[in-house]
């Protein structure tokens, strides 16, 4: 089923849908968009053309599942869930500074969450960087829990020190071992 449009705090509608191939100009302008404080929380990957291409490639074959918010044709988020078939996904959420508050990040998970259930996935893993409370916050009130720390390599090329988090999905289910990195 396609995703619904979100609504903010003060009412206002956010487009939903899933990213298409066309979709690359929109999603470099999305990260250059992004203020130094969220690009250096939220940097999944590199965003040259080449990069964006083989990220939008992977969604197009399945490989991977990404949405995207639109404010008057403009990305303002863009989330995804790296590596589908895989039976622990990795979770990506991001959103632009101007958004940040507005009550997206928890529908938008909350998307992520369902669609890795119904896809029969046992969990989900994500990273977050120590110094993004609000994300933490949001990740624990979603279930997630804080399993360790680990060195992630960020879409820059940079290394930074991250925690990781897990959210099981089927009984029993237990955080794999990661090696955390862009895809492409």
């Amino acid at each position: 089923m396609p995703p619904r449009p979100l609504r903010t705090r003060d009412n206002q509608e956010v487009a939903f849908r899933y990213i298409a191939c066309s979709d690359g100009p929109a999603l470099q302008a999305f990260n250059a968009g992004l203020s130094e404080k969220t690009r250096a929380r939220f940097l999944p990957h590199a965003y040259d053309d080449e990069t964006v291409r083989k990220v939008l490639g992977r969604t197009e074959e399945g490989t991977d599942y990404a949405v995207v918010l639109l404010h008057e044709n403009t990305i303002i988020g863009y989330a995804f869930l790296w590596n589908m078939k895989e039976p622990v996904p990795v979770l990506g959420i991001g959103i632009t500074d101007a958004w940040q508050g507005e009550g997206l990040g928890e529908p938008l998970m909350q998307h992520l969450i369902d669609t890795a259930e119904t896809e029969g996935r046992d969990g989900l893993i994500l990273t977050t960087v120590p110094e993004n409370e609000r994300a933490f916050a949001l990740y624990q009130k979603m279930g997630f829990l804080h399993t360790g720390d680990t060195e992630n390599v960020a879409g820059d090329g940079r290394t930074v020190r991250e925690f990781v988090m897990f959210l099981p999905l089927t009984p029993g289910a237990k955080p794999p071992a990661h090696d955390f990195r862009p895809p492409v």
